[in-house]
């Protein structure tokens, strides 16, 4: 077991789980159950009790605590940044070819349309 292992693990769920935190479980559950076994199906019951028992998103916590367990605080470090850079890589990316993309017609009605959704979500 290494830190290898760990950001290799949890940068395949992070790339892989598409729909937020409860789309990435099995994912996580396949690295740290099946994979790698670095816990039991009863020690990943319990670490899925724990994310959803305590607030913020549940992905985070599990990649937190499994690095935690496997490797300490270096690996909790890892396994969250591992799995929370491909989806900040992908905003980044995102954000800016909208933004070099701002002055096509077509773009600057899709912003315009979506502004008051996004209002009104956020309100």
């Amino acid at each position: 077991m290494s830190l290898y292992d760990l950001a290799i693990a949890f940068l395949r769920s992070g790339l892989m789980g598409y729909g937020g935190g409860p789309s990435v479980i099995p994912l996580i559950r396949y690295e740290a159950v099946e994979k790698y076994r670095w816990m039991s199906d009863d020690e990943f019951g319990d670490v899925l009790a724990l994310a959803n028992a305590l607030p913020g998103p549940i992905a985070t916590k599990m990649a937190a605590y499994i690095g935690y367990r496997v490797k300490g605080w270096p690996g909790a470090a890892v396994a969250v940044l591992a799995h929370i850079v491909p989806s900040a890589v992908a905003m980044i990316a995102l954000v800016g070819s909208l933004a070099a993309l701002q002055g096509v017609a077509v773009v600057r009605g899709m912003i315009r349309a979506v502004s008051p959704v996004i209002g009104v979500m956020l309100a």
